[in-house]
């Protein structure tokens, strides 16, 4: 498939002939917004614009900057287009109607805007403003001399870079000027008037200037002027032209009229002379007869041609016009009626063909027109969703930014709240542990004195025990040396009762666990800080396991036998009721060895049935740790 690389800069929107102009965006950010704000509206190279008629589209610059291109035809080959200028300024004199039509309206005009097209002054270069029987002329060719002494001109308006004599300029006294800046995709008109040996003033607005009833442009420049001009009894305006006289043409001359009318294309022109030829005919006789005859034949053949030319334009123009094709009716109606303009009128024929061109091209132009309309219609409704997107964006930006606030001041509330609560509970944690010590040194101090009964002891010893762990560092070495001695002799003395008790012929089982009917006093504070955890575990709704355990209590929970974990458990499960799960299983559940080796034992303890298989067992154990966490969860 073809690639343009012509780089356009300019085109028009919906149809070929439409004089609505926009500016491709150089920059690739700039043409996303472009597609969208013009999404459902088809670019096209205006015929106005000098161009072949035919569609573009907007093609991404990664290395060059971003334009318009042609479309290529189904088998990939791009279109033949004359266009010569397609810069940002080719457009130009589409958007001298954008910028004047409101403030012509303004002064009570209604203007009518023509584009001028013909050999010698292609597209783009004049622009006709009718006012009420005068006409304002815009010259935007710089390539091409203006005609000073244009009698259709009320005013002639310069555009960018059009030159202007000295000699003319000082006779006209002053000449208005015309640029034009971009701004977005759009251009901006500026006016300024050129003084002699002075230049041009642009520092004044549109708003500004009027039109006489003359139909000429009147600038602060221009008012300043004639204000100086009538004080010193002098005129600004430019001397009116001298009427040109024709003389009588003569026979001599014919041949070189005819041969100068054929090549300036003057269809019309070489009928009448050839004609006039004719009747000249028997006035010649030799060498002059002869040239005479042979530019009458050149005359006739040119004619001849021209003839086959217009029935080939009016053929075509006739099939398009049939077949509904509005490109090519577009295209050859402007063809046509060049080539007739110099040459005599149409005949009914041609004129009726010529019509209804006309006819289907003002229907495919209000079609176009009302697709303008409805684009434009999307346009603002799809700016108005974006607006009302950024709106609500910015309405949850806002909300969200209140929730952030909110959130960030509830968490310094909380917080504060739980610094204060963390405070409290060291302050009671510290109220606690000293009412610990001075139970360790009241009980210490009992044993001491009082005489006790083994019985007495051994409840005052575990007490002892109890208060010493919640005391913790606060005793000093002797009090803990003190906890630590009658502790020991609590030890020494279970173990003599219970070696008393023994049978010296019966040797312990190493693989057989036994569980004893009381759980020894020195587990007792071991028992609490297990059920503790288990209870923290219940609430969090979370399994744990022996290794955890010893991590999370430290100190609270010295080193244990298989039996003696076994021993606390039991201990911690045994005011279980029957129908409640017991809270041993959140440990089973989190350390499936201890389940399959020893939690059976832990069961059989409390008078309850263990399924034999270890899955059954991880079943029940995974079920009663379920039921736990629902039983306990709002305790």
């Amino acid at each position: 498939m073809g690639v343009d690389n012509r780089q356009i800069q300019t085109a028009v929107l919906a149809d070929p002939e439409s004089d609505d102009p926009v500016v491709c965006p150089t920059d690739a950010a700039e043409l996303d917004e472009f597609r969208e704000e013009f999404s459902g509206t088809t670019f096209w190279c205006g015929i106005l614009l000098g161009g072949c008629g035919g569609q573009l589209l907007t093609r991404r610059g990664n290395v060059r900057v971003s334009h318009f291109a042609h479309f290529p035809d189904p088998d990939g080959v791009l279109p033949p287009c004359g266009r010569r200028s397609r810069g940002v300024a080719s457009a130009d004199h589409l958007y001298v109607r954008a910028a004047t039509q409101g403030w012509l309206r303004s002064q009570g005009h209604t203007p009518r805007y023509h584009y001028i097209d013909r050999d010698d002054a292609p597209v783009g270069t004049l622009v006709e403003i009718e006012l009420s029987g005068h006409t304002l002329l815009l010259h935007m060719d710089r390539t091409m001399p203006p005609d000073w002494d244009a009698p259709e001109a009320s005013d002639i308006i310069l555009g960018p870079g059009v030159q202007i004599d000295h000699r003319t300029l000082a006779r006209r006294g002053y000449v208005n000027r015309v640029r034009f800046v971009s701004e977005g995709n759009q251009r901006v008109m500026m006016l300024g008037t050129e003084l002699p040996h002075v230049g041009t003033d642009w520092d004044f607005e549109l708003a500004d200037c009027t039109v006489d009833e003359h139909g000429r442009l009147i600038t602060p420049v221009v008012t300043r002027l004639r204000a100086a001009r009538a004080g010193e009894g002098r005129t600004p305006l430019p001397q009116p032209r001298a009427e040109n006289v024709e003389g009588p043409v003569q026979i001599g001359a014919l041949t070189r009229l005819i041969n100068a009318a054929v090549r300036e294309k003057e269809t019309g022109t070489v009928r009448q002379l050839r004609d006039s030829a004719e009747l000249q005919v028997p006035r010649c006789e030799g060498q002059a007869l002869e040239h005479l005859q042979r530019a009458i034949d050149h005359a006739n053949d040119w004619i001849g041609q021209q003839d086959r030319t217009r029935r080939r334009f009016f053929t075509r123009l006739d099939e398009a016009v049939r077949h509904s094709h509005v490109f090519e009716v577009s295209t050859l109606t402007p063809q046509i009626r060049r080539l007739i303009l110099r040459d005599e009128a149409t005949t009914p024929q041609e004129t009726g063909i010529l019509d209804a061109a006309d006819t289907l091209l003002q229907e495919a132009r209000r079609r176009a027109a009302q697709d303008r309309q409805k684009a434009e219609a999307r346009r603002a409704a799809q700016a108005q969703e974006r607006e009302a997107r950024r709106a609500a964006q910015a309405e949850e930006r806002e909300a969200i930014r209140a929730a952030q606030a909110e959130e960030r001041r509830a968490r310094r509330v909380a917080e504060a709240q739980e610094r204060e609560a963390q405070l409290v509970a060291q302050a009671q944690e510290r109220k606690a542990r000293n009412r610990a010590r001075g139970q360790v040194q009241s009980i210490t101090g009992r044993l001491r004195r009082e005489e006790l009964s083994a019985t007495e002891q051994e409840q005052l010893v575990e007490d002892l025990v109890l208060a010493a762990k919640e005391a913790g560092d606060l005793l000093s070495a002797d009090e803990q040396r003190k906890v630590d001695k009658w502790t020991e002799k609590l030890t020494d003395t279970s173990e003599q009762v219970a070696a008393g008790k023994a049978s010296p012929a019966v040797k312990p089982q190493q693989d057989k666990i036994t569980i004893p009917a009381g759980m020894p006093a020195h587990l007792a504070p071991a028992a609490a800080a297990v059920r503790g955890a288990l209870k923290k575990a219940a609430r969090e709704r979370t399994t744990t396991s022996w290794d955890r355990l010893e991590h999370q209590l430290g100190s609270a929970l010295p080193p244990l036998s298989s039996t003696e974990r076994i021993q606390i458990l039991v201990q911690i499960d045994r005011p279980t009721a029957g129908d409640e799960p017991l809270l041993s299983s959140l440990l089973a559940a989190g350390d499936p060895h201890f389940a399959c080796q020893y939690y059976r034992h832990v069961l059989a303890a409390l008078g309850l049935d263990a399924p034999d298989d270890d899955e059954d067992l991880r079943d029940v154990v995974e079920a009663d740790a379920e039921q736990v966490f629902t039983d306990r969860r709002f305790r």
